[in-house]
């Protein structure tokens, strides 16, 4: 099974397809991820459930909806990839950053899930401008059909649905202004 398929499938399809394949090619093309060599699983796994995490947080300080990724999120896909618990926490210590608890695995692989999206998160910011940021997780988790009704196709239709309503979106950020604070301040809490 081809990793980035299978994560593409579990995790994104059709629930924020475009932003996602935005995050994960640039993660792809600067090396942050790799999908296409045996053994990265399980990093993979932490990155693509933090971004799961990211654009549900969103979506909480937007729409006042529950986030409901957790780390229990990251054990299920990998199991689905043939990869036990055991294998998760090896990779949890073999990072120095990620807090161990010795008597509890589950707070372990919670842990890891934190690292995971805090430095998803750093890249992100890395990667793209806080503004840019609001307008790809707005424009993929808004109901426009308020005001008017769109599907995207792919990836560059999304993009130019950004560039083409930046005035409107710019308005949004104005009325959201401390999610925009929440995404300048790092997308932590």
């Amino acid at each position: 099974m081809n990793l980035g398929d299978y994560i593409h499938e579990a995790v994104f399809e059709d629930k924020y397809t475009y932003l996602f394949d935005l995050f994960w090619e640039n993660f792809e093309e600067d090396g942050f991820v790799v999908c296409d060599e045996e053994g990265n699983e399980v990093d993979c796994i932490f990155k693509t459930v933090a971004i799961q995490n990211l654009i549900c947080e969103f979506v909480y300080r937007l729409y006042d909806e529950i986030n409901e990724t957790d780390f229990e999120s990251v054990v299920k896909y990998l199991a689905d990839l043939g990869i036990s618990e055991s294998e998760i926490i090896e990779y949890c210590e073999k990072e120095s950053e990620i807090d161990v608890d010795e008597n509890d695995d589950g707070a372990t692989i919670k842990n890891a899930l934190d690292w995971a999206t805090q430095i998803v998160a750093d890249k992100l910011l890395e990667m793209f401008s806080s503004t840019d940021l609001f307008d790809y997780f707005f424009t993929a988790t808004y109901d426009f059909e308020q005001d008017f009704t769109f599907e995207f196709e792919d990836t560059d239709e999304f993009l130019a649905f950004v560039d083409s309503n930046q005035e409107k979106l710019d308005a949004y950020k104005e009325e959201y202004i401390s999610v925009l604070s929440w995404i300048d301040s790092g997308m932590i809490v």
